[in-house]
């Protein structure tokens, strides 16, 4: 494994340089740019369809034969007949980025939950799948393992489509949501690689050992997809017109107020944040959020400040969602290498 993550590391350095040199590539509608998100699993073999899928548009089987192939395939590796457990195959099979977001918060110091809540076999689990996927913390921080997820889901609800199980129309609504999570997270198809990679070496790990060869099949299919004349390196990484915010906490916590100083709002920064008491008789989640250097006379101005819901932050801010659970009282401040507790 060490192996494995020094050559990611590797790759990210030789990624980075590289999106400064790379010329701009072809401007993409957000529809081929869903597709594109799909780069590695849309380079798997699906029985049923003869030739790659493209990124230019949805594919159809052209026979009744090919929908049936496509169809077994779907209920054999994925137990997926319908709509329904089409849905729950995308959460099921592919959520490695959703326990990376609870391990986030351990290694924050503000746990979502008590580990010693877990019954035994659960505890080991959980303990052992933290372990490996915080090798991979070094190299992606907040991005996590999204990118993975988010081209097999999209590559998962393409095969539907091809055979009849999802419509057109269903399927751009289906991936909308994951669609805005990548453009909240990566800038590039390179950030969205690497993150793919520490995912599926998480994923595979989780269950084996030895993650070589998956490693070895997955970084050739990167290496093309960036390579000259490759799909992610001819086209250009999609930026929509207006921002499209993204739900990245669930529930009513995402929906729950806060404090932001318009300053930074205005600046795009943040520097400083604490939990105080939730104000009484409002949605308010207690998290205050400043560039750091405000004056007392700014902040006691009240027109100096928005309230904003957390959904709104962490759109603008991910790497604050770790600390999401901190308790009251608790303030961190940004350096270099993160947020550090003051």
């Amino acid at each position: 494994m060490k192996d494995i993550v020094r050559e990611i590391a590797a790759l990210k350095e030789r990624y980075t340089k590289a999106i400064a040199e790379r010329s701009e590539g072809k401007t993409v509608s957000r529809e081929e740019f869903t597709l594109l998100l799909s780069g590695i699993s849309t380079c798997r073999r699906v029985p049923g369809v003869p030739a790659h899928m493209g990124y230019e548009s949805l594919y159809h089987c052209e026979s009744e034969e090919d929908v049936r192939q496509v169809r077994e395939h779907l209920e054999r590796l994925f137990h997926v007949t319908d709509k329904d457990s089409l849905k729950r195959a995308c959460v099921q099979v592919y959520h490695g980025s959703n326990e990376y977001e609870q391990f986030m918060t351990f290694w924050s110091g503000a746990p979502l939950f008590d580990i010693k809540e877990l019954n035994p076999d659960g505890r080991r689990g959980f303990l052992h799948c933290k372990k490996l996927a915080e090798n991979f913390l070094p190299i992606v921080r907040e991005k996590g393992f999204y990118a993975w997820d988010i081209d097999n889901i999209i590559g998962l609800c393409r095969s539907a489509v091809a055979c009849g199980i999802l419509s057109d129309e269903e399927f751009w609504l289906a991936t909308d949501p994951w669609v805005r999570k990548a453009q909240v997270f990566y800038h590039s198809y390179e950030e969205y690689a690497i993150s793919s990679l520490c995912g599926a070496i998480y994923d595979m790990g989780r269950y084996d050992d030895d993650v070589s060869g998956f490693f070895d099949i997955n970084r050739n299919l990167v290496e093309n997809l960036l390579g000259e004349g490759g799909a992610w390196q001819r086209n250009a990484w999609y930026v929509p017109k207006e921002r499209e915010w993204a739900v990245l906490v669930d529930g009513n916590m995402g929906s729950m107020g806060c404090f932001v100083t318009k300053r930074a709002l205005s600046e795009g920064n943040i520097g400083y944040m604490y939990r105080d008491e939730p104000a009484p008789n409002y949605p308010d989640s207690g998290w205050r959020f400043f560039v750091g250097d405000e004056s007392d006379e700014y902040i006691d101005n009240p027109d100096n400040t928005s309230v904003c819901v957390l959904n709104t932050v962490y759109n603008l801010w991910p790497d604050a969602m770790a600390y999401l659970h901190a308790a009251v009282g608790r303030r961190f401040g940004r350096q270099k290498d993160g947020w550090v507790e003051e």
